[in-house]
């Protein structure tokens, strides 16, 4: 009130001045006050967002990894089914404990989701009769039936189960997707609230004009950096990031949509090839494990070098790589992966005092009507156990 009195003495005109200018005053005190909250709330809104897309990239991980689990243990019973090579159990039995480390971080993420968490405790009946199924036709192939268990395998005795395995995790990634979009798009909304209140500042004076510029530089800028955190996370979610290469997942939906083209198109040529890197573990037991990161990461730059610009190298696994061949038959794929083997072949890493020679094994399978993502994978997976056996660092054809 004492202002009030002050400036009213003060002033020549009446009394009302005075109180227009205290209620100026207290109005850009209001606005600016409101500004501040306005921010805040954007900060918030932004933060919650941020934070929920490292959940969302966390969930979609371990859900790809329960998945990639999943059906190494099929490979793994497959592969042992084929040939009877208990070295196949291996990958089986690594796939089962790295199923249920996933399935245990998976719940800890979810937990805090009723929804989420119900879908995955659906999940473990399946889990369970597919645990029992594989088991049993390696017990079958063990004590030497496996004609047996190879007949059990054509029923398809495992193939609810791992499409309701498959079908769950779907669901899972899309509410988690659905979750995502939505909390992105409250922060957008509360930063272009912000925005417009910035700009309504600007009647009020010079100075709000300067505040609300400011205010909108500031939120623009959170704006890009939300857009880029995004597709960072999308490039993160979808790339090794050892080689730079796609990742196994980014490489499943490439092969899904190949597939399907070629399925829909029968004069388009389609070949897949699969290869890792030869005695990759004395590379690693010898040289150390920086060593064999090196030999990885030369390995997927001279494969993306030495294929063809429609082609598509991803890294699958370990020292384990895999190739889209659009519009290439058995010959032109040859032609690629032996020019790909000659490559690697041809010059050795050095790393430190170390000169690391390494060579590769190629298996190609061409696609033939009716193939699904697992039988093409598992064709060429064989060629490329052929080429293995055959002396390494050579290329051969799937039947």
């Amino acid at each position: 009130m004492w202002l009030i009195n002050s400036v009213a003495r003060r002033s020549r005109g009446s009394g009302w001045r005075a109180y227009f200018l205290i209620a100026c005053v207290a109005l850009l005190a209001v606005l600016l006050g409101g500004a501040s909250w306005s921010a805040y709330r954007s900060s918030v809104e932004r933060n919650v967002a941020e934070a929920w897309q490292v959940h969302t990239l966390e969930v979609l991980l371990e859900t790809d990894r329960l998945r990639t689990s999943t059906l190494q243990q099929i490979r793994g019973e497959r592969g042992y089914l084929l040939t009877g090579d208990a070295n196949f159990l291996r990958p089986y039995e690594s796939g089962r404990q790295a199923s249920i480390e996933a399935r245990e971080k998976l719940a800890a993420l979810i937990a805090d989701n009723a929804e989420q968490t119900a879908r995955l405790r659906a999940m473990d009946d399946e889990f369970s009769r597919l645990g029992e199924v594989l088991e049993a036709m390696i017990e079958q192939q063990q004590d030497g039936r496996g004609a047996e268990a190879i007949a059990y395998v054509r029923r398809g005795a495992d193939r609810e189960a791992i499409e309701a395995i498959l079908s769950g995790l779907e669901q899972i990634e899309a509410t988690e997707r659905q979750l995502l979009a939505d909390r992105t798009e409250a922060a957008q909304q509360r930063a272009r609230e912000n925005e417009l209140y910035q700009y309504g500042l600007a009647l009020v004076g010079l100075s709000l004009l300067v505040l609300a510029m400011v205010t909108s530089f500031h939120v623009r800028r959170a704006l890009d950096a939300e857009a880029e955190i995004r597709r960072e996370l999308l490039r993160s979610a979808a790339t090794d990031p050892m080689t730079g290469l796609p990742n196994r997942r980014s490489f499943m939906e490439a092969l899904a949509r190949s597939l399907a083209r070629a399925d829909a198109d029968p004069s388009r040529d389609l070949c897949i090839a699969i290869f890792d890197i030869d005695h990759f573990k004395r590379i690693n037991d010898r040289f150390g494990h920086p060593a064999g990161d090196a030999v990885i990461c030369e390995v997927g730059a001279r494969a993306h070098d030495a294929l063809r610009k429609r082609d598509l190298v991803a890294r699958i696994g370990g020292e384990e790589f895999a190739i889209i061949l659009p519009k290439a038959n058995l010959d032109g794929a040859l032609a690629v992966c032996e020019r790909l083997r000659m490559t690697i072949d041809g010059q050795p890493v050095r790393h430190g005092d170390a000169i690391i020679p390494f060579t590769i094994s190629i298996g190609v399978a061409e696609f033939q009507r009716g193939d699904d993502m697992d039988h093409i994978m598992a064709r060429a997976d064989g060629a490329l156990y052929e080429a293995k056996t055959g002396g390494r660092n050579q290329v051969r054809i799937a039947a």
